[in-house]
């Protein structure tokens, strides 16, 4: 019985020492050569990035080398097919040139381009870029032909329908029940979803109490679902609110009704008004 505990100790050493084993590296031998990292992507023409400020931020395309690093710059060229027009529905960083350096011993390159909002229904439109080829004696893409990521096509959605969403932010003038009440409401756009607001002061209590609306921009319609209310007040946590309403074209005038229940459910009418900055 003595030895059982030395046995149990060898066994769980040789467990140790299996599970230290330094795994099997695989090694990728070539043919080494270019890519696009992703096939396909796609955008809104009325594109907003929503991390920048910047609204001409332009979208990357990445590329990468499948090879290990290189003695000197890597030079890859391209050229662009599809619909879309140049100048007409994007802009090209550097498109005179159509080509991409990376820097010796980095991998990783990029093409830029940023749609332009022709404010036109022309249906979506494609951007095809092909790597046509590749120095430092790399191929462009993988395969014998070449197809697995030599290729990478943008869709461009045309969402003309929809409006200038940076017109919806600033300070509005809210005339509630024809004039039983004049306050001031800061609406604030969320760029993540591209179709909701947040109204600040909505109920013209405080600054911190506010609402969201969901819009729908083709229709120049919102809703804004049955929601409790945030703020300042502790008494606001249960009040709900619900509402939908019409905008105009240019993005002046709101009208729209919505129902309150604090002390009581009660219906209120809003003329809202976006005031001259």
């Amino acid at each position: 019985m003595k030895g059982k505990p030395y046995i149990s100790l060898i066994i769980l050493l040789f467990t140790v020492l299996l599970s230290c084993e330094k795994p099997e590296e695989i090694i990728f031998e070539g043919p080494y050569h270019a890519r696009f990292t992703q096939t396909s992507s796609e955008i809104l023409e009325n594109y907003k990035d929503p991390f920048n400020i910047n609204f001409n931020e332009p979208i990357s395309i990445e590329l990468h080398l499948a090879a290990p690093s290189q003695n000197n710059t890597t030079i890859i060229e391209y050229k662009v097919g599809g619909t879309a027009v140049e100048n007409q529905d994007y802009i090209l960083e550097d498109g005179d040139k159509k080509r991409v350096l990376i820097p010796v011993g980095e991998h990783i390159g990029n093409i830029r381009y940023l749609p332009i909002n022709n404010r036109e229904q022309t249906g979506d439109k494609t951007l095809k870029f092909t790597i046509t080829s590749v120095n430092n004696g790399l191929d462009a893409g993988f395969g014998e032909t070449g197809v697995n990521g030599r290729f990478h096509t943008v869709t461009i959605k045309d969402d003309d329908c929809l409006v200038d969403l940076r017109k919806f932010e600033g300070i509005w003038e809210f005339n509630q029940n024809n004039g039983e009440f004049i306050y001031d409401v800061e609406i604030q756009v969320d760029w993540a979803s591209n179709n909701t607001i947040y109204m600040l002061g909505y109920t013209g209590l405080d600054s911190g109490v506010y609402a969201f609306a969901n819009l729908d921009l083709c229709r120049g319609e919102f809703v804004i679902p049955e929601q409790g209310l945030a703020g300042n007040f502790e008494q606001l946590g249960g009040t709900r609110t619900d509402g939908k309403g019409t905008f105009d074209s240019e993005v002046e005038f709101m009208n729209f009704s919505y129902s309150y229940d604090f002390a009581g459910p009660s219906i209120r009418e809003v003329i809202a008004r976006k005031k001259i900055e």
